[in-house]
């Protein structure tokens, strides 16, 4: 075909066939005798398609966790670092001593070595691990051969400023810590519904290579062996090993309900059941980005509405802790109505109380999905189970990417 619609049929195929296979079936298109206007017809719907797919997702992505042999995402990470830590880590600095930019990548950090701790003020066993980490940051400092080569950072996750900094100073913790609130980081490696969660990763020239993954409490002698293993191992040994899977088949059993599809359809309907109105009818909408959610049609008078649930199952952030899953209720206008507890626990993973449900309703009910609020720990909080709040508060923050698919499919004006 040469040039004109044949030459961008051409171009779209070399530059596009890769994401995902969708386009494979235009190599036959192209090598086929089909007139010139049908050509142009699809190339037009596939610029189109194109285009749109870059449009963002309306759900924050699901990734798998993050294991051995896997590179680092690139994610930036939020500069809050004091002058101290910022020189500890080597990252770059403009003239006169000031930082680059407000956030910045591991790739920025100078070490061969980073050990990468994913914790929480509020988990038991970040608490005991604490020591053991600073033992190790402290041999690490004190060996010629290993000061400079290996870094250490902490991520807070779900911890804002205030508690990162007061989890240092409760734990003397030396090395630099910067806050997740929104567990962004969290789920850049897969939401691995357990901390303390740490990774070993080195420098290698294809990015950043994750050598080693430890979950919960770990000695200092296991750190050590692992560290200098880490630092001698073959990266092209690593990318070529099986995965291990064991991770996410775990957090798929912590993330398991009781519960078939009916039973979770009633559970919905109680969600937006109020004397207030009458439920005529539920159903489950799937959303983009394998987004599901519950639509109710009620009644109030002679007006007709909807109301919305959606079901949170969220893995736990500390080891010891159970998911948690509960429903939210929320209105055309994106108000919360109601929080209906399914499974939702606390230290020892006792279930909550009708006064812990209660209070939790109080801080969530009334809340706008479209003006997300930071997790206070002063308010929000219920007694023995900050971190179970903190994953609620984040869920229905969340909820704010559903409404605009909730509008895309004309339930919401």
């Amino acid at each position: 075909m040469g040039t004109g619609a044949g030459g961008i049929l051409t171009f779209f195929i070399k530059h596009l066939s890769f994401a995902s296979g969708r386009f494979r079936f235009l190599e036959i298109l192209r090598k086929s005798k089909m007139k010139r206007f049908k050509i142009w017809a699809i190339c037009f719907i596939i610029i189109s398609f194109f285009f749109i797919s870059l449009v963002p997702a309306w759900g924050r992505e699901k990734k798998k966790i993050i294991t051995a042999g896997d590179l680092f995402p690139e994610f930036p990470f939020p500069m809050t670092l004091s002058r101290g830590d910022i020189g500890y880590l080597g990252l770059p600095v403009k003239w006169l001593g000031l930082v680059k930019g407000d956030t910045f990548f591991l790739k920025d950090v100078k070490a061969d070595l980073i050990i990468l701790e994913f914790t929480n003020k509020y988990c038991y066993s970040c608490q005991l691990q604490a020591p053991a980490m600073n033992q190790l940051f402290e041999m690490v400092e004190k060996d010629e051969q290993l000061r400079g080569r290996v870094k250490f950072l902490g991520v807070g996750a779900g911890n804002n400023q205030n508690e990162v900094d007061s989890f240092k100073a409760e734990k003397k913790i030396p090395f630099p810590i910067v806050p997740d609130p929104k567990f962004l980081a969290y789920e850049a490696i897969g939401e691995p519904g357990a901390t303390p969660f740490t990774l070993l990763i080195r420098k290698i020239d294809a990015g950043l290579m994750v050598a080693r993954v430890k979950i919960g409490l770990t000695g200092i002698p296991t750190l050590v062996r692992e560290m200098e293993e880490s630092l001698r191992a073959d990266w092209n040994a690593f990318a070529r090993s099986p995965k291990d899977t064991s991770l996410e088949e775990e957090k798929r059993r912590k993330l398991s309900l009781p519960y078939d599809e009916n039973q979770l359809m009633k559970k919905a309907e109680e969600s937006m059941t109020s004397p207030k109105w009458k439920v005529l009818k539920v159903a489950k909408l799937n959303l983009p980005d394998e987004q599901e959610i519950y639509v109710g049609e009620i009644q109030t008078g002679n007006k007709k509405t909807y109301l919305f649930s959606k079901l949170a199952s969220r893995a736990p952030i500390c080891d010891l802790c159970h998911a948690a899953h509960f429903f939210f209720a929320f209105d055309e206008k994106g108000m919360v109505i109601n929080l209906l507890p399914l499974e939702l626990t606390k230290v020892d993973n006792i279930p909550w109380d009708a006064n812990d449900i209660e209070k939790m309703k109080k801080r969530i009910i009334g809340r706008s999905i479209l003006q997300p609020a930071d997790f206070d720990a002063h308010v929000d909080s219920i007694s023995s189970a900050t971190m179970t709040a903190a994953l609620i508060v984040d869920s229905v923050n969340e909820a704010k990417g559903l409404y605009e698919g909730l509008k895309s499919k004309g339930y919401i004006r």
